[in-house]
């Protein structure tokens, strides 16, 4: 039941925080076998020192004195009075609480301790060690039989084993231990055990916070991109929505277009040809009457008029070979020349280029159906277009002073047009572009259609007529 709750526990942690409850533990981990370690280190460094110094000072007393032990066990009546006088009167008898010499096999030869000479101990680490002419030393460690009178004194004492070396000869003949108070040197470790934890744990501290600083700042990221990520995913989403439903808008629209251009050519062109066809057997019998071949001319020649008139309406002009100002001036003119109505152009910016055929029949479109809603619901004469290029869009607008329309009271009518403009809007959008609508029944109505654009070199200021 713990696991799971510590298993669901560390699933609702983010990743930065997971990292930095494990970077934690393990990191706290390193620092302490580290700071141990040094600390380990230190303390053995500064009690091998101590013990150099110390036997070194000691052996230069205690070895002319014990030259006797070259050749026996034990030592003269004056060197055992000058050992005693050595640790009683000089400044040996300040840091010296208590001594032995040794021989091999564990035998004490001498000692202050007068209970101690003739006995024989099992030889310690420390003791064997000096018997291969090692300084050996060690702090507090009172555990061997004969560190009994040592221990009960309740102070820390290093205690050192110092060769003894024949003078001419230089070998080992027996060993030196004393038992030196460690007062000084603890505190000296003390201090530097205190001085190194600090050390070692004010760099991990520091690595820790700048680790977790770090982990933060790119978990910071990570989950910047994933939002991200997601939004362009919803985008995704939401424009192949926005494609398949303009493609269903656009497949309804032809198909519409198509039903209205086969009605238009039955009721229209297909009837006058068949008063034709009907009236050409007449036509070329001997009693028909000088009016029949003039009414099938006239039958046809309305035809050709009405397909001519449906063409017009279905095929554009040559938009390839138009500039911007061009093909804005030619749909004005069209709808001038049908409707009636006066329009006033301002442009301003200078001519993009690369417009393709796309961007340019959508403006077309765009100013076709635009104008001829003016006049339909706006019921104006005039109305004003301004055409903008900028580096980055261009940016087209009609705007007519006529009833305008509440666009709170018209669904579907906020920043996307009427029915009328579904076409012409999807179309923008399919290009990168859009359409926006404002009108009020005080103002009148504004129709803007924007296009983006990678590249212009154009100026947007000085505007021209």
């Amino acid at each position: 039941m713990n696991t799971e709750k510590a298993e669901r526990f560390w699933n609702r942690l983010s990743l930065p925080r997971q990292f930095i409850l494990a970077g934690s533990v393990v990191m706290f981990g390193a620092m302490v076998l580290v700071g141990s370690w040094v600390s380990k280190r230190i303390e053995q460094a500064a009690v091998q020192n101590f013990a150099i110094i110390a036997a070194n000072y000691v052996e230069s007393f205690i070895a002319p004195i014990t030259q006797d032990l070259a050749e026996g066990d034990t030592l003269s009546p004056p060197a055992k009075q000058a050992m005693i006088e050595v640790f009683s009167t000089t400044a040996l008898n300040e840091r010296i609480v208590s001594y032995k010499i040794w021989k091999e096999g564990g035998l004490i030869v001498h000692a202050s301790d007068p209970s101690l000479i003739g006995k024989v101990f099992e030889p310690s680490e420390d003791l064997q060690a000096a018997w291969t002419g090692k300084f050996a030393a060690s702090l507090d460690n009172h555990v061997d039989a004969e560190d009994a009178s040592e221990a009960s004194l309740g102070i820390s004492l290093l205690e050192v084993y110092s060769p003894i070396h024949e003078v001419f000869s230089g070998r080992i003949i027996a060993v030196a231990e004393f038992y030196e108070r460690a007062d000084p040197l603890v505190a000296e470790l003390r201090s530097a055990r205190r001085n190194s934890w600090l050390v070692v744990g004010s760099a991990f501290l520091a690595s820790g916070l700048l680790l977790a600083g770090i982990v933060q700042a790119g978990g910071r990221t990570i989950q910047e991109q994933l939002a991200q990520s997601e939004h362009l995913a919803e985008q995704n989403i939401a424009l192949r929505r926005k494609a398949i439903t303009a493609n269903l808008r656009a497949t309804a629209q032809l198909e519409q277009t198509i039903r209205h251009v086969g009605s238009d050519l039955h009721d229209g062109p297909a009837q006058h040809l068949s008063l034709a066809a009907l009236r050409l057997d007449s036509a070329f019998d001997k009693n028909a009457g000088p009016n029949a071949r003039s009414e099938i001319r006239a039958s046809i020649d309305r035809a050709l008029e009405e397909i001519r008139a449906i063409s017009r309406g279905l095929a554009l002009p040559e938009l390839e070979q138009m500039d911007l100002a061009s093909l804005v001036r030619a749909a004005i003119s069209e709808r001038e020349v049908q409707s009636g109505i006066d329009v006033n152009v301002t442009f301003f910016g200078s001519e993009p280029k690369h417009l393709s055929y796309t961007e340019k029949l959508c403006v077309y479109r765009f100013l076709q159906e635009g104008l001829s809603n003016a006049v339909r619901h706006g019921g104006v004469k005039s109305a004003e277009v301004r055409v903008a290029v900028d580096t980055k869009i261009i940016e087209i607008s009609i705007h007519d002073d006529g009833s305008g329309f509440d666009m709170n009271a018209v669904p579907g009518l906020h920043a996307t047009g009427g029915q009328g403009l579904t076409g012409l809007r999807d179309r923008a959008e399919s290009i990168g572009g859009s359409i926006l609508v404002s009108s009020n029944p005080r103002s009148g109505t504004t129709l803007t259609l924007t296009l983006l654009r990678e590249q212009y070199n154009g100026n947007p200021t000085n505007p021209r007529r």
